[in-house]
């Protein structure tokens, strides 16, 4: 249970904050409808409460909505006092939803049935949803959460996200690429999909700092461990991999940290 409680708490503080850029099309897709505004989510009192995500939505209805990977038996308590703490700033009750993204079948409690209090919100599965719209949308942070939902076509989905990590700069693009690893391990499946497609093709640099990555230090990714043994080896497959697609050098430069000497080296390699 330690062991889950860590992961899950990296895989929350991952959505939480992918979803500070506000992945719109997801939220469309959840409730069928626009987002009007994006509201202030902490809540600071004797002890600072700051839910995952609060929107007014085009009808003028507050929109709350909380991450899950893992089955908490106490969210029904925590759902009650989020609402109790909107209510108390926004002077209305908002419409409440727990996404559930982990691997298992979700048992999140959705209600509190006491004498004196009934109390519900509603709970989804992420895999429930076809991911082609979040797949489609020009935001990453849709992309990125697609991994998470029900994919049928895996190969528009990698070059959806190949394309979008190749145009950011290199500080955003690792934050992004962080963030993708940590949800990959929630879905294994994709996850082995993903590394084939990685030794296929070898055209997205998966470079990971090791003191920047808590679950590498507990040894939950035997493969990326065995990747940044071989970093070196790792951006001249990546370089050659994008010659053969006739990428820019300045752009395989940016996305591989390797000089423009090393890229024209590698280059006359090829020839």
């Amino acid at each position: 249970m330690p062991n889950q409680n860590k992961e899950s708490f990296v895989y929350d503080r991952t959505l939480r904050e992918l979803f500070q850029d506000v992945p719109r099309a997801l939220i469309k897709l959840l409730v069928n409808k626009e987002i009007k505004e994006v509201l202030e989510t902490s809540f600071p009192k004797v002890e600072e409460r700051r839910v995952d995500l609060l929107t007014r939505l085009e009808d003028d209805t507050l929109f709350h909505l909380e991450i899950q990977s893992i089955n908490d038996t106490l969210m029904p308590k925590r759902m009650l006092k989020y609402a109790s703490l909107i209510y108390e700033n926004y002077g209305e009750f908002p419409f409440q939803m727990v996404l559930y993204v982990g691997d298992r079948d979700i048992k999140i409690q959705n209600q509190i049935n006491e004498k004196n209090l009934r109390y519900n919100y509603e709970t989804r599965d992420i895999r429930e949803f076809d991911c082609s719209k979040l797949i489609e949308s020009e935001d990453i942070t849709d992309n990125i959460i697609a991994i998470l939902c029900k994919i049928q076509d895996f190969d528009k989905l990698f070059a959806k996200l190949q394309s979008k990590l190749l145009n950011l700069d290199n500080k955003r693009r690792e934050d992004y690429l962080r963030k993708l690893f940590y949800l990959l391990r929630l879905r294994p499946d994709i996850h082995k999909k993903y590394k084939e497609k990685q030794a296929e093709e070898l055209a997205m640099p998966f470079i990971i700092e090791k003191e920047r990555d808590p679950l590498y230090k507990d040894g939950l990714e035997k493969g990326l461990e065995k990747g940044m043994e071989k970093v070196s080896e790792t951006k001249n497959a990546i370089a050659k991999a994008l010659l053969k697609k006739q990428i820019d050098i300045e752009v395989i430069a940016e996305s591989t940290g390797l000089s423009k000497e090393e890229i024209n080296t590698i280059r006359d390699e090829l020839s």
